[in-house]
């Protein structure tokens, strides 16, 4: 098994690519273009696009996935087989083909390509741009006739386009959501740490009012204490019998000096 080279792409291309053109033919290879149809995983209305000539471009996102649609029909025969690839213009971009790298023998139709943006910025692609690469190689014998369920493919299908929906958990999403996330976790710590301050505030507050609370109240248990003291000493004490005896002493001590 060989790859065919320029001469021989010259002389079957015309009768295996519809929209042959001499000039596409890089080496061992043919350029193919994008087409009328693409779909974009971001879509918001979870739709393929049609490209036309009021609509010419499409942005893939960077973390995002794409279908396209090439322009040329392909027919390969029985006695061929095909491998597809991207353009290295783009693939140094990030835009990385991950759908089957081969056609089969017996294959005819429009080649759907899926991709994905792997690189840090949105990929910009024109209608009717050359951005795909196929080669061809020989068989030692020719294979059964190609009764694929792509067969007559010129569009993409909805089943096709049923397998890329959902969410994506792509490396930008999820960046996207750890950075959505510490912004979050930064407001709610600043609104922690003010309400802490807030919360300490009234609790130092709150101590020094009870302390001075708890001294004054401690204060007047001591002097009500005096006072209870100071009245049941007074209960006690009989005031006339003191006052009866400090008079005899009195008039007893006046008798002893008067005899002296």
């Amino acid at each position: 098994m060989g790859f065919l080279g320029t001469n021989e792409l010259r002389q079957i291309l015309p009768n295996c690519i519809d929209k042959f053109d001499d000039k596409r033919i890089d080496n061992v290879a043919y350029e193919l273009s994008l087409g009328e149809e693409a779909y974009l995983t971001d879509s918001k209305s979870g739709k393929k696009e049609k490209l036309d000539d009021k609509n010419t471009q499409i942005v893939i996102k960077s973390g995002q996935f794409a279908l396209l649609l090439t322009d040329e029909v392909v027919s390969i025969p029985d006695d061929l087989i095909a491998f597809i690839s991207i353009k290295f213009s783009q693939k140094i971009k990030g835009l990385i083909n991950v759908s089957g790298f081969h056609v089969d023998p017996g294959f005819k139709g429009k080649i759907i390509f899926s991709v994905y943006n792997a690189g840090p910025t949105n990929i910009v692609l024109d209608k009717g741009n050359p951005y795909f690469m196929i080669w061809f190689s020989n068989l030692t014998s020719s294979s059964l006739v190609y009764n694929g369920k792509h067969k007559g493919q010129n569009s993409i299908s909805g089943e096709v386009i049923h397998s890329l929906n959902g969410e994506l958990a792509s490396p930008n999403v999820l960046l996207d959501r750890i950075k959505s996330n510490e912004s979050k976790l930064t407001n709610f710590s600043w609104a922690a740490g003010v309400i802490m301050s807030i919360g300490l505030g009234l609790s130092v507050k709150t101590c020094s009012d009870n302390s001075k609370f708890n001294e004054g109240y401690q204060q007047g248990l001591k002097e009500r204490k005096i006072e209870v003291l100071i009245d049941s000493a007074i209960q006690r004490v009989d005031i006339d019998s003191v006052i009866n005896d400090r008079i005899e002493k009195q008039l007893k001590q006046k008798k002893d000096d008067s005899k002296k």
